[in-house]
């Protein structure tokens, strides 16, 4: 190949090569972005293993301790707890509604019977009871502030408390506790969940459409007769 044909090749190699960036850089311009999300975990670092045995009776299961106050209504602090909860076991999603918790407008309501105790905020100065009885899978979060045993940190406790119920969980050391909130609970034995009762009355209502339709062509029959 000659010389000039070779130059002629190399400036059509980069004639070509100039041509395809531009093609893909004018493709990038007019397409949208489809980056892949970036998950941004906002939960505080884990400061140390939380533990089972600190409350009475034992959790089965806890999450933490992490950093700092979590139990809170902010944005930030919401998907904290939603985070922290999803790692617990089993199948149960808080909806992040924290103004439907029972300690949303008052950090310390649960019961407080005796308002000399060492720790306002908790009956008999150990007791985190939130007035209910708690049954079967039950998450309890609880913050203990400086010079606790546990230091500025939040946790996250799973319990089985069976069909029996407990009325209350007892903190086997109360010093620094700060707060505490319920998440969720079982009905007591017997008593239908929510979805079980909305199908049962879906239930009820189309037994009773059935039966006035069944009465409604036994009486035109009649007539017929």
């Amino acid at each position: 190949m000659s010389r000039r044909s070779s130059t002629r090749c190399s400036k059509m190699r980069r004639s070509v090569s100039k041509f395809i960036a531009g093609a893909v850089l004018a493709v990038s311009a007019a397409s949208p972005a489809f980056a892949a999300k970036t998950v941004v975990n906002t939960l505080p670092a884990v400061t140390s293993a939380c533990s089972l045995s600190l409350p009475t009776p034992d959790a089965i299961a806890c999450a933490g301790y992490f950093s700092g106050n979590l139990l809170n209504g902010s944005p930030t602090d919401v998907l904290n707890q939603q985070q922290a909860i999803d790692s617990l076991p089993g199948t149960f999603q808080w909806n992040g509604n924290w103004s439907a918790l029972a300690n949303s407008t008052n950090p310390f309501y649960v019961l407080d019977t005796d308002p000399n105790t060492v720790n306002p905020g908790l009956t008999n100065g150990n007791q985190l009871n939130f007035g209910t009885t708690l049954y079967g899978l039950t998450i309890i979060g609880a913050h203990f502030g400086n010079g606790s045993v546990v230091g500025n940190n939040s946790v996250f406790w799973l319990f089985d408390f069976g069909t029996t119920g407990a009325q209350y969980v007892a903190l086997d050391n109360p010093q620094g506790w700060s707060n505490a909130a319920l998440y969720t609970t079982q009905p007591p034995p017997g008593v239908p969940e929510p979805a079980t009762w909305a199908m049962m009355l879906l239930g009820f209502g189309a037994a009773g459409t059935a039966l006035r339709r069944s009465r409604r062509k036994t009486g035109m029959l009649a007539q017929i007769a």
